[in-house]
């Protein structure tokens, strides 16, 4: 009996040996990325933490090794901001292609970053075709048509896609999202909601507390409502289950991120911004492991709520499902990608 225990063990220690090797290797393995869109600072906030020389193990070895200018086609304070961060894109390294199959031959992975949501779709497809990872900055694309595409055209392709925004990792919103409270009954968030009239009106801004609420209370919401007036959006959803979560848009006014949150060990404050460095963690995992962190289903549901918020909006307030604009948009999106 001492002998089988003593084997055990052994066998144990062989696969946790093997396990941590494993994790080490994949941590060691260099990994090339490259940038679509330099018309948002992102771009150097990620490239200056992941070619940093003295980069922490959880982000060394992968590095931005280059990458395709164009963004948005005519957003100014997109397009004016292309020749200043491509200066500094050269000035750290990266090697300015022409094109994006030209920065697909070159690279293991992409960071599409270009900060118009409107020509993802288009630019992600021919990086699907070609079988590469790609992390898709906010927001992940114009319309929940195509967010939907995105995540279809993924699937076919077997190619993994992560769209998120870095509130989501604040530390605030991951210890409620891993029972911090017990199971949460209601969340409201806030944060600032520019619009830009090109896009749906969450969809710019507000999808920093939009997706706050969401690592919150997960998946599962079912209606929305929406009251705007100049300065402030209110929305409100109802989730599977009773939750009920609120987000605060804020324009014109002082404003920054955060929130409460309700739940059966007691209330707490969400907690706000927290930097980019725990988004940018989770992008070098996304691209170690292959896996995306976030099911795709919540993605689509997060754009689906701002999406319903639009349509609430249209309606004078009326509450709107989101398994309405859901099954709109995918057959709009099907229809995009052909059958």
């Amino acid at each position: 009996m001492q002998f089988i225990k003593r084997l055990s063990l052994s066998l144990l220690i062989v696969v946790l040996c093997g396990q941590v090797t494993l994790a080490a290797d994949k941590a060691s393995k260099s990994i090339r990325l490259g940038i679509i869109g330099l018309d948002t600072s992102h771009v150097i906030a990620f490239t200056r933490a992941l070619n940093a020389a003295d980069a922490k193990a959880d982000i060394a070895n992968c590095r931005v090794v280059a990458a395709y200018p164009k963004g948005s086609p005519d957003i100014k304070s997109s397009t004016s901001r292309v020749p200043k961060y491509t200066e500094q894109m050269k000035g750290m390294g990266v090697r300015i292609v022409d094109s994006i199959d030209e920065l697909i031959k070159q690279v293991d992975g992409i960071l599409l970053e270009t900060n118009d949501g409107r020509p993802h779709l288009k630019q992600i497809l021919p990086v699907l075709k070609a079988g590469l990872p790609v992390f898709v900055d906010k927001p992940i694309a114009g319309s929940l048509t195509d967010t939907i595409a995105i995540f279809e055209a993924a699937r076919r392709n077997k190619v993994a896609v992560f769209s998120s925004s870095s509130l989501r990792y604040s530390k605030g919103a991951q210890a409620l999202r891993a029972g911090a409270l017990g199971k949460i009954h209601g969340c409201d968030t806030y944060s600032p909601c520019h619009l830009e009239k090109t896009h749906p009106d969450l969809f710019w801004y507000g999808i920093h507390g939009v997706e706050t609420l969401f690592t919150v209370l997960g998946p599962g919401c079912k209606t929305v409502s929406r009251v705007h007036t100049k300065n402030t959006d209110f929305v409100t959803g109802h989730w599977s289950g009773g939750a009920i979560g609120t987000f605060r848009g804020i324009r014109n006014a002082a404003a920054g991120y955060g929130g409460m949150a309700y739940g059966t060990k007691g209330i707490r404050a969400v907690g706000g911004y927290d930097g980019y460095r725990p988004l940018v963690v989770e992008i070098v995992k996304f691209f170690r492991t292959g896996k995306a962190p976030i099911e795709p289903r919540e993605t689509i549901e997060i754009y689906a709520f701002m999406e319903a918020a639009d349509e609430s909006k249209r309606r004078g307030g009326l509450p709107v499902t989101l398994a309405e604009v859901i099954a709109k948009s995918r057959k709009a999106a099907l229809k995009k990608l052909g059958k």
